[in-house]
């Protein structure tokens, strides 16, 4: 019996889901554990590599994997396999799934070419799956069979026993087997899961629902051997090849003791080898004590998330939020940057209840704490989720629609047959509180947010504005009015082209927008990415590049104005503000496009101001950093960022699309190119920004 599994990512515009398939490797060796007999299981990552292997053989169960980032491509695989391999036996797996019976029904039944779907935890169903069909056993016996759900003869099976693996022990590490070792050669994330489930009840999350309740933890000894084995891989690869990031799956991290001998593990391995300088992953909404020893533990080199998705009480009762303390989150944002690591916050756009003035006034509270970035996400309606059901749907007329997967799209040949693909997700664009237009004008707020607050590109403007107590939201307010004025056109072109494909981009209907995607120049057009871009990051990097003039013209001016309303003797600030923002200009232009140097004059020392601007505590002195005469500087980048940026120019291009995809990867100030002789950036300092995956995927902003 020859058992494969997949879990298949989009490749031809770049890796679209870039981890490693470690869920899949786990339920390949609880297989073989129970049924040591077998032929070792196949796995299967890329497209390519799959359509390849079945041109020389065939497996009589193949598994799939089932996330809103490869359904369909799963779907078109099954499909493809089934019109030439009608033996072969089909399950599918993962969370995009509907929970309601009704909705199981009407999805397997558009599906023919599923005949077994696998719901919740994977390992153990399935193998009891896989020993039922090697056993050949009746239809009956199967349809017992927990965590299955499939439709056999015309008639829908449904088990209503869910279970779950009580003690994680009993899976075997994919990593310490070396079954996942081909897939450790660089180009993939490596990823590991701590504990599995979630004590919070969120409607718009997979894991909140009562399935998920109880958390359940991985044995710290495995946990510990599964970071030294996958530090040793990485080290081993050659430096161009090497990834510096590391990214832990569990949704509520550092919320639970154990994380702190992780996190020990971890430490341990960046005082040995250096390995990893980022960590990606979710931090927890309670217990901030513990996150943030957690933090302290791995050198900062884990961002503390505080995923507030809206800090209005109506739509957090709404969706079930209420057992998190969003002032802990915030309060945890300013411990955060005591000990020196990075804040992130998450906000969704469009939750039941809310307005542009209860969006607004959660961005405000954010951007005026301690936060360094904040994600903005629209709300996706995720199958098996209570907000994704119709009946909430209906509760709050939830206006939705339709839009392409950022990268996830492709043209493969399958068996055979040339096929295109594209997945298609359900975003909420209006509800019975907030309107459509209402809407884009708080994506275009989000715009404002991405360019000039997050990832600290404008940080000493910022700690300018903080210091003479002015509110950086303020500021940012005031950019977005501005855009409207004639003086800046050209800063409003960018954000009304935002808006303009914000809205091109949204379908009404769903099987239109499947029938476009089916055809190849559609899809070329996709991967040229003249369509289906993450439009935030697109115009992040667009701003940072075309647009880098514009954006330096209206904080200049806006910075001025905000100046003049607060504070009465200005003109020295004026210089100065214009000194900042020239400064920082230099260190972002031409660096994507490799330009390894830019020289301009200074009136002031910014370099001093910058490095002292942590430790000034009186009012600021302008004459401790005023030349006696103008200074010419030279702004070069190191030899290790030219490397980085090579590496991510080999990974992603330098297309806006590929620019936007390696801003969702790194922190963009540490390709900023610093001052000859001023404190150039070491190979060390040097951390990745690999964040989202899964249920906080960047890519869904």
């Amino acid at each position: 019996m020859k058992v494969w599994l997949s879990d298949l990512t989009y490749t031809q515009q770049s890796i679209a889901s870039d981890t490693v398939p470690a869920a899949i490797g786990m339920i390949a060796e609880y297989l073989e554990k129970k049924f040591p007999q077998i032929p070792k299981t196949k796995l299967f990552k890329f497209s390519e590599d799959l359509s390849a292997e079945l041109k020389k053989d065939q497996p009589d169960i193949m598994g799939f994997s089932s996330y809103m980032w490869n359904t369909s491509l799963s779907d078109i695989f099954m499909k493809r396999i089934k019109e030439i391999f009608p033996n072969v036996i089909t399950v599918s797996g993962g969370p995009n799934f509907p929970s309601d019976e009704v909705e199981q029904f009407e999805y397997l039944k558009k599906r023919p070419w599923i005949d077994y779907v696998v719901v919740k935890e994977g390992e153990h169903a399935f193998y009891r799956l896989v020993s039922e069909l090697i056993n050949k056993s009746s239809i009956e016996i199967i349809s017992d069979l927990p965590n299955l759900v499939f439709i056999k003869n015309g008639k829908f099976y449904r088990h209503k026993k869910i279970e779950r693996i009580m003690d994680l022990t009993e899976i075997p590490s994919p990593y310490l087997s070396g079954k996942l070792d081909s897939f450790m050669d660089g180009k993939l994330l490596p990823i590991i899961q701590t504990n599995r489930g979630c004590p919070f009840t969120c409607t718009f999350c997979t894991e909140g629902q009562g399935y998920w309740t109880k958390v359940k933890v991985k044995s710290t000894e495995v946990v510990a051997g599964e970071i030294s084995y996958i530090s040793r891989k990485m080290n081993s690869l050659e430096r161009s090849k090497k990834r510096t990031d590391f990214y832990i799956a569990d949704s509520n991290f550092g919320m639970y003791k154990e994380d702190l001998n992780t996190c020990k593990a971890l430490a341990a391995e960046q005082k040995k080898t250096g390995y990893p300088k980022y960590i990606s992953v979710t931090t927890g909404k309670n217990k901030q004590d513990r996150i943030l020893e957690a933090a302290k533990i791995v050198n900062g080199a884990m961002k503390i998330t505080g995923s507030v998705q809206s800090l209005d009480p109506e739509i957090l009762e709404n969706v079930s939020r209420k057992n998190i303390s969003s002032t802990q989150i915030v309060d945890m944002a300013l411990q955060s940057s005591k000990i020196g690591t990075h804040a992130f916050s998450e906000v969704i756009l469009g939750l039941p209840g809310d307005t542009t003035e209860k969006h607004f006034n959660t961005l405000k509270t954010l951007v005026d704490s301690a936060f360094t970035s904040i994600a903005m996400y629209q709300l996706m309606i995720l199958s098996g989720t209570e907000l994704g059901s119709e009946a909430t749907k209906k509760k709050y007329k939830m206006k939705t629609k339709f839009r392409v997967v950022p990268r996830c799209y492709g043209t493969y040949e399958i068996l055979g047959k040339k096929v295109s693909i594209a997945e298609i997700e359900e975003i909420c664009v209006a509800n019975s509180t907030l309107s459509f237009e209402d809407y884009l004008e708080c994506r275009k707020m989000n715009l404002v947010i991405q360019i000039f607050f997050n990832d600290g590109v404008f940080e000493e403007i910022l700690f300018l504005l903080r210091k003479l107590d002015i509110s950086v939201w303020d500021w940012l307010s005031k950019i977005y009015e501005n855009s409207k004025k004639s003086k800046f056109k050209k800063f409003n072109e960018l954000l009304q082209d935002f808006v303009d494909d914000s809205e091109k981009e949204l379908w009404t209907n769903f099987e239109k927008l499947r029938e476009f995607t089916r055809k190849l120049d559609n899809i070329d057009k996709f991967i040229k990415g003249e369509l289906g871009s993450n439009l935030i990051f697109k115009y992040k990097s667009r701003s940072y590049t075309l647009d880098l003039e514009n954006i330096s013209d209206i904080a200049i001016f806006t910075t001025k104005q905000i100046l003049a309303e607060k504070l009465e003797n200005k003109s020295d600030l004026y210089e100065f503000v214009e000194d900042l923002i020239n400064y920082k200009k230099c260190q972002v232009k031409g660096i994507f496009e490799g330009i390894p140097s830019i020289k301009r004059n200074f009136k002031f020392d910014i370099p001093k101001f910058i490095s002292m601007k942590h430790s000034i505590t009186e009012s600021i002195n302008l004459e401790k950093f005023k030349y006696r005469s103008d200074m010419l500087l030279n702004f070069k980048l190191n030899e290790f960022q030219v490397d980085q940026m090579k590496f991510y120019k080999n990974l992603f291009g330098i297309t806006l699309e590929g620019i936007s995809r390696t801003l969702s990867r790194v922190y963009v100030k540490k390709f900023f190119r610093f001052v000859d002789g001023e404190g150039a950036i070491r190979s060390e300092d040097f951390i990745d920004n690999n964040s989202r995956r899964l249920t906080g995927d960047l890519d869904s902003i």
